[in-house]
């Protein structure tokens, strides 16, 4: 599935499965679909998958507005509309996971359930990290350097490390900086007990920029189980992707039998 046509503009979009709920995949900040690639064909055993370059990202091309966790989330609710896709699951990735809550307090009808990966209720950025992405070519790179740093576990393969500053040094700096702006002045708390669809929240034991204790935050309001990836990052998709494919597929199974999805 090349563009999709949506009422804000095009996106890419990666399709996989042809049964099984319908199953949305939004990156993280400054990410793209790619980062879903690992997990595309384990997930289309049990879902439709649609993995999506956000506004601006990939091979999206960038929609006019402000770019901010509401206005992501009507991307989104866009796309779903233009795929005449029955209530999805949503799956988000840290800023991801921002933009799959707010579109489950924005247009609950859309959203049969929420998997929330690396993610929280509330994202505060560091501000060395705004503020080196504001600067020159030399701050731009330091704080590239901090981020990718702060991205995996000390036990990651050093070759995704590599990559991803590759990746990340490749980046507009314009959307990177407005996508951390975006998550920093992002706080769903006070409408989490709002949200009544099924979650499954999990987190990396080393994630240095959602934290565990973010992690089980977000599990607490949303009253559900907060489940822990050892010795695993801020990327798990990339890190320990059969470990996390494997509790995304059975909480999809288990869902899609309890609400007759399929």
């Amino acid at each position: 599935m090349p563009l999709v046509t949506t009422t804000i503009g095009a996106l890419f979009v990666m399709r996989r499965g042809q049964s099984g709920p319908p199953l949305v995949c939004i990156h993280g900040a400054g990410g793209s679909a790619r980062h879903w690639g690992l997990l595309l064909e384990p997930l289309a055993a049990v879902a439709q998958v649609y993995a999506v370059d956000l506004p601006g990202h990939g091979r999206s091309p960038a929609a006019d507005g402000p770019i901010t966790i509401a206005h992501y989330a009507q991307a989104i609710s866009a796309l779903h509309t233009a795929l005449g896709l029955p209530p999805a699951i949503v799956l988000g990735h840290s800023m991801g996971g921002a933009i799959a809550l707010q579109l489950a307090v924005d247009a609950p009808q859309m959203v049969a359930g929420l998997g929330l990966v690396g993610s929280a209720a509330r994202l505060r950025v560091a501000p060395a990290l705004l503020t080196g992405l504001a600067g020159d070519a030399t701050a731009r790179h330091e704080a590239i350097t901090m981020l990718v740093h702060w991205l995996f576990s000390p036990a990651a393969d050093p070759a995704l490390i590599a990559e991803a500053a590759a990746e990340y040094a490749a980046l507009d700096p314009a959307i990177l900086l407005a996508d951390l702006q975006a998550c920093d002045g992002f706080d769903l708390r006070p409408q989490l007990a709002a949200i009544r669809c099924p979650a499954l929240v999990v987190t990396g034991t080393d994630d240095k920029l959602t934290p565990p204790k973010l992690g089980a935050e977000l599990a607490a309001g949303l009253g559900v189980e907060h489940h822990l990836l050892a010795n695993v990052g801020h990327m798990p998709m990339l890190e320990t992707p059969s470990q996390l494919s494997q509790r995304l597929r059975s909480w999809i199974k288990a869902l899609a039998e309890e609400e007759s999805l399929a």
